[in-house]
């Protein structure tokens, strides 16, 4: 979430881990709730995410293939979102298409997973509490838990290095870390993720600048070595690519 420091007395966000039996599939349950009565409505963007997720909000139930720019959602009233984020690349498999033929686009929840969904959204709004919503979910879920395998395994230590090593800005580099050649990585990549391994370094060291505007004062020029960049206009590139708007804008209209 973008801004999430300036917003957070707008919403309530709460994550849960899954259990060990789901945890193949499953990365994480995330719930946010607001009450915005007699005040403006709220736009919350956010940024691309590779995960798929299963997005319940307003009576209904949506798969989200893995987004590639920022995005938006509006919040009035009150309300409630319950989300699955599912673990990278664990849905590969029970696809029947590339993951990549499902960037930006929604799809009925039944189109991958054999369940009843009315069933599973009266449940929800029936249950009081994080916990009872997130033991319901599990349920769900239970039937369709995978056993790990070393390609997912794989491809999430990747990416795990990706997050954690803020200096790795290149394909290279993260070969060099993982002793992986670079034609295993971006055949990982495109296989179990559907986006190449340069994207996601990127989405993840902007996510890096975006930390840093928003918990200190830094200057833009500071952010170019957070990102690997030589000079100012890659910088920006990667803003304007990833969110539509300038390091500035960013840093001046929270």
């Amino acid at each position: 979430m973008l801004h999430q420091r300036q917003n957070a007395e707008l919403y309530q966000l709460r994550r849960y881990f899954p259990d060990s039996a789901l945890t193949e599939l499953i990365e994480q349950f995330w719930l946010v709730d607001w009450d915005l009565r007699g005040k403006a409505a709220h736009i919350q963007q956010n940024l691309p995410d590779p995960n798929f997720h299963l997005v319940i909000s307003n009576g209904k139930a949506t798969l989200l293939g893995p987004v590639s720019k920022s995005y938006s959602y509006e919040m009035q009233g009150k309300g409630q979102i319950i989300g699955v984020k599912f673990a990278l690349g664990a849905l590969a498999e029970r696809l029947n298409f590339k993951p990549a033929d499902f960037i930006d686009k929604q799809l009925e929840v039944e189109q991958v997973f054999n369940m009843d969904t009315s069933r599973l959204l009266s449940e929800l709004s029936a249950a009081n509490s994080d916990q009872q919503q997130v033991t319901i979910l599990q349920s769900c879920f239970k039937p369709f838990a995978i056993a790990p395998s070393v390609q997912g395994a794989r491809v999430r230590q990747l990416v795990s290095l990706i997050k954690q090593q803020s200096d790795i800005t290149k394909v290279e580099l993260l070969s060099e870390r993982s002793t992986v050649s670079v034609q295993a990585i971006q055949r990982c990549f495109r296989q179990y993720l559907g986006v190449n391994p340069k994207w996601l370094i990127r989405k993840y060291r902007l996510h890096q600048a975006l930390l840093l505007l928003e918990q200190q004062s830094v200057e833009i020029a500071d952010l170019v070595d957070a990102l690997g960049h030589t000079d100012q206009s890659h910088l920006i590139r990667d803003f304007k690519e990833f969110l539509g708007m300038t390091p500035t804008a960013y840093k001046l209209h929270p």
